[in-house]
């Protein structure tokens, strides 16, 4: 499965300021900001039911993705500004380039009873 990567679709920068509209689907019940350090590693792991918009503020960083079910493996770079939808059953491992700020939504909330995160190791 090759990933598409998600940049905005429209932006507004005048004298009142800076405007981006970056995502428009999905429905999301939790939203996480992030900084990062160069080398950093997250991820490593899969959702059985949670699907994640990951998207990049500032920085870089590369994306390992293998679907559990069927094995299928991608791999590539997002760059400040750009974003990637990780499905389910598709676990991932993001390695920061550099020092990096993000934002990730996720359509389900985090539950500590239920927490719908499964090691599966990408990368080490």
């Amino acid at each position: 499965m090759s990933h598409d990567t998600i940049k905005p679709s429209f932006e507004r920068n005048d004298d009142r300021g800076f405007f981006q509209e970056i995502l428009n689907e999905g429905h999301w019940e939790n939203m996480i900001r992030g900084r990062m350090n160069l080398g950093a590693l997250i991820g490593n792991h899969y959702h059985k039911n949670t699907l994640i918009f990951f998207y990049l503020t500032s920085g870089s960083a590369h994306i390992k993705t293998v679907n559990v079910e069927n094995g299928l493996r991608d791999d590539f770079s997002l760059s400040a500004n750009q974003g990637v939808l990780l499905r389910v059953n598709e676990s991932h491992a993001i390695r920061f380039l550099e020092e990096s700020e993000f934002i990730m939504l996720k359509s389900l909330r985090y539950d500590a009873a239920d927490p719908d995160t499964y090691s599966f190791p990408v990368e080490d």
